[in-house]
């Protein structure tokens, strides 16, 4: 069902193209406008698939308002239905999908709703080619995390909620808003697994988070001390790190 608009300053003009399309049928007339304030009301309350518009209106133009219309996402269909047949080319010029000389044919009308058909239709296989591009998008996000063990249960840990990660013997440990937690991942392991996600290796022995950065100081010999959220530790940032840490924290 093609839900549509008309807009026209007369209203028997209104009513004749309503009646057709009623005719024609698989429509659903939504609203009707006379001019160009009602008619982008009326468009914006109930985003139609579709506006049946006249040239004129009275006290606006019927391509300006299109060009208004076509400039926001996901705009209708534009036919336009009037009696000039000199302005077929501005009307395509924003974006008309179709232009219709009065008196209304109902053969024209026809294929003027084939059209729209045809472009809702390429419009919802496009919105929905976008969403499930954005759906696999942050689902790939999701399952870039990794699993601690502890007190006898998996807990998931997302690399946003990591603040740091460093070494302590054999093991690796990472600091979380949750808390610390030991893993059998090296820092290397990590810093790959992580890397879009704003991890940076600032020495040998730590993984810091950039996002959760809180200071930074000056240290000894040009190299510089850390603190993070959520941690009073200073964790260093060792001096072939310190031009590419500056940089990325404009510094």
């Amino acid at each position: 069902m093609i839900r549509c608009v008309v807009v026209d300053d007369e209203m028997p003009a209104i009513n004749e193209i309503k009646y057709m399309l009623n005719e024609i049928g698989g429509v659903e007339i939504v609203a009707e406008a006379y001019d160009m304030e009602s008619a982008k009301k009326v468009i914006c309350e109930f985003k139609p698939d579709a506006v049946f518009l006249d040239i004129n209106l009275g006290s606006g133009d019927g391509i300006e308002l299109a060009d208004i219309i076509t400039k926001e996402k996901n705009y209708p269909s534009i036919v336009f239905v009037t009696a000039y047949d000199d302005y077929a080319i501005k009307a395509f010029e924003v974006n008309a999908i179709d232009y219709i000389l009065k008196p209304i044919n109902s053969n024209r009308l026809s294929k003027a709703l084939n059209k729209i058909r045809e472009n809702t239709e390429n419009k919802e296989k496009n919105g929905a080619d976008e969403r499930l591009k954005t759906f696999l998008e942050n689902y790939n996000k999701k399952i870039e995390r990794i699993s601690v063990y502890a007190n006898g249960k998996y807990i998931p840990l997302e690399p946003e909620i990591i603040y740091y990660v460093t070494t302590d013997g054999r093991n690796t440990l990472i600091n979380t808003e949750k808390g610390e937690y030991i893993t059998s991942l090296t820092l290397s392991e990590l810093e790959n697994k992580f890397k879009d996600y704003n991890l940076f290796r600032t020495h040998r022995s730590y993984l810091l988070n950039l996002n959760h950065v809180k200071e930074v100081y000056n240290w000894f010999n040009g190299t510089l001390q850390v603190v993070v959220t959520g941690s009073n530790e200073r964790i260093p940032v060792s001096r072939n790190k310190v031009c590419s840490f500056k940089e990325i924290m404009g510094i």
